[in-house]
C-alpha cells in the first residue's frame, strides 16, 4: 500500500512538472508572439500615418485645383457674357439702322424713291458689312483668348481626374492596411489575453518569478551552483525552508534571495476605466506588496542559515511593480528595511550582484597577496638553510686546503729531498717531480659580498 501510494506521489509529481513546463513553454511563445504582434502594429502603424500624410496632401492639391477651377469657370462666365453683350448690342444697332433705313426710305419716297434706295442699300450694305467684320474681329479675339482657358481646363480635368484615381487607390490600402491593422490588433488581444490569464495563475506566476531571478544572476556575471545556488532547503521547527536563492559571498557569508510576484492587482489596475477603480487596484497592489514583506520578514532566514547576515532580498521581478506600490506608500522600502527586508528590483539587483562580484574579486586578490606571502617566507627559510649548507661547504673546504697545504708541504720538505738524492746516486726517472704549490686562496665566508663595480677605486692614470 505505501509503494503505491509513494508511485502515485511520484507519479502526481511528474505530470504536474510536465504541465508546469508545457504551461511555462506556451507562455514563452505566447510572449515571442506577442512581441512580434507589438512591432508589426509599430510598422503598421507607421505606415499609416505616412498614407495619411500623403491622403492629406492630394487633398490639398485637389482643393487648390478646385479653386482654380472655380477661377476658370467664373473668368469663363465673364467671358460669354461680355460676348453676349456685345452681340445684343450689335443686334440693336442692326435694328436701329433698318429701323432708320425705313423711315428715311419712306421720307424719300415721294421725292427720289429709286436713288434713295439705291445710296441707302449701299449704305445698309457698307455699315453691315463693317459690323459683321468688327462682330468677326472680336468673336476670332475672344476665341482667341478663351482658347487657352479651354486647354487649362482640359489639362485641370486630366489632373483632377489622376489624382482623384490615386487619391482612390490609396484609400484602398489604406483601408487594406488598416483592416490588417485590426487583425493584427484582434491577434494581439488575444495573445494579451492568453499571456494575463497566464500571469494570474500562482505556479505560472512564481515559476517566471524565479527564471527572472536566474536571468538577472547570470545577467550580472554571476554562475549557478558556484556563485548562487537555487531552491536549497533547511528544517526548522515549523517546517521546510526553500528560499529561491542563496548568493555566496566572501569570507564564508551567504546571502538569502526570495522572488515574490505581485500582479493580480497591478493587472486589475491596468484593465480599469476610471479613476477611482485604478486608485482602488493599486491600493490593493501596495497591500499585496506588504503582504509579502511581512511573509518574508517572519520567516527569519538569518537564524535558518547561519552564515547569512541579519537581512534577507525580496526580488520583484519588474520595477514598474515595486514603482506602483511606491507611489500609494513613498516610505515602503524603509519600513522594509526595519523588517529587515531588502527590496530589489532587476536594476538594482544587478547592482548588488556585481558589487558582491567586485568583494569576491577583493578576497581573491587578499588570497593571492597572503599565498604570496607565505611563499616568500618559505622561500627567505629555505634560502637562509641553503646559506647554512653553504657555510658548513665553505668551512669543510677551508679545512681542505689548510690539510692540501700542510700535506704539500710536507711534500716539499721531507720527501722531494730524499727523492732528489737518487738522481744523484744514478737512478733516474722518466719524468721529473712536479713541483706542487699551495693553494694560496681560501673560501669566502658567506657573509662577505664581492664589491660593485660601482663600489670600486678609480685606477689612476
Amino acid at each position: 500500500m505505501a509503494g503505491l501510494l509513494v508511485g502515485g506521489t511520484i507519479a502526481w509529481v511528474i505530470c504536474s512538472n510536465v504541465y508546469r513546463g508545457r504551461k511555462i513553454q506556451a507562455l514563452q511563445e505566447a510572449a515571442t508572439r506577442f512581441a512580434s504582434a507589438q512591432a508589426q502594429t509599430g510598422e503598421l502603424r507607421t505606415q499609416l500615418a505616412t498614407l495619411q500624410q500623403e491622403r492629406d496632401r492630394v487633398h490639398q492639391e485637389f482643393r487648390l485645383m478646385e479653386v482654380a477651377k472655380v477661377s476658370a469657370e467664373t473668368n469663363l462666365e465673364n467671358t460669354q457674357r461680355h460676348l453676349a453683350e456685345q452681340r445684343a448690342l450689335l443686334e440693336d444697332a442692326k435694328l436701329t439702322l433698318s429701323d432708320t433705313f425705313r423711315s428715311l426710305a419712306s421720307e424719300a419716297l415721294a421725292g427720289n424713291n429709286r436713288g434713295f434706295l439705291t445710296l441707302a442699300e449701299e449704305k445698309f450694305k457698307a455699315l453691315k458689312e463693317e459690323a459683321t467684320a468688327s462682330f468677326d474681329q472680336r468673336h476670332t479675339s475672344i476665341e482667341s483668348l478663351l482658347q487657352p482657358l479651354t486647354e487649362s481646363l482640359r489639362t485641370y480635368q486630366k489632373e483632377s481626374q489622376a489624382l482623384e484615381d490615386k487619391r482612390l487607390r490609396e484609400l484602398s490600402v489604406v483601408g487594406e492596411q488598416l483592416r490588417q491593422l485590426a487583425s493584427s490588433q484582434a491577434i494581439l488581444q488575444a495573445e494579451t489575453s492568453k499571456l494575463v490569464n497566464a500571469l494570474r495563475s500562482p505556479q505560472v506566476r512564481g515559476r517566471w518569478g524565479e527564471i527572472a531571478l536566474r536571468r538577472t544572476a547570470e545577467l550580472a556575471g554571476m554562475s549557478a551552483n558556484c556563485d548562487f545556488f537555487e531552491q536549497e532547503s533547511v528544517s526548522t521547527e515549523t517546517g521546510r525552508l526553500r528560499p529561491d536563492m542563496i548568493v555566496r559571498l566572501p569570507a564564508g557569508r551567504d546571502v538569502v534571495v526570495d522572488s515574490k510576484v505581485p500582479l493580480n492587482a497591478f493587472l486589475d489596475s491596468l484593465e480599469t476605466h476610471t479613476d477611482e477603480d485604478r486608485e482602488a487596484a493599486l491600493n490593493r497592489h501596495l497591500g499585496q506588496v506588504k503582504r509579502h514583506i511581512s511573509q518574508l520578514a517572519s520567516k527569519e532566514y538569518w537564524d535558518q542559515f547561519p552564515a547569512a547576515p541579519e537581512f534577507v532580498v525580496l526580488f520583484i521581478p519588474n520595477d514598474s511593480f515595486l514603482a506602483a506600490a511606491a507611489e500609494r506608500d513613498p516610505s515602503l522600502v524603509e519600513s522594509a528595511l526595519t523588517k529587515k527586508v531588502v527590496i530589489a528590483t532587476p536594476t538594482t539587483f544587478i547592482a548588488l550582484l556585481r558589487a558582491i562580484a567586485y568583494g569576491w574579486r577583493q578576497e581573491q586578490v587578499a588570497e593571492g597577496a597572503q599565498r604570496i606571502s607565505i611563499l616568500g617566507q618559505e622561500l627567505a627559510d629555505r634560502l637562509s638553510t641553503l646559506a647554512e649548507h653553504f657555510g658548513r661547504i665553505g668551512q669543510a673546504l677551508g679545512r681542505t686546503v689548510e690539510s692540501y697545504n700542510a700535506t704539500v708541504t710536507s711534500l716539499e720538505n721531507r720527501i722531494w729531498p730524499t727523492a732528489r738524492k737518487f738522481k744523484s746516486l744514478g737512478i733516474s726517472a722518466k719524468k721529473d717531480l712536479m713541483d706542487i704549490k699551495c693553494v694560496e686562496h681560501m673560501p669566502r665566508p658567506p657573509g662577505e659580498m664581492e664589491p660593485s663595480p660601482q663600489e670600486l677605486p678609480p685606477k689612476s692614470s
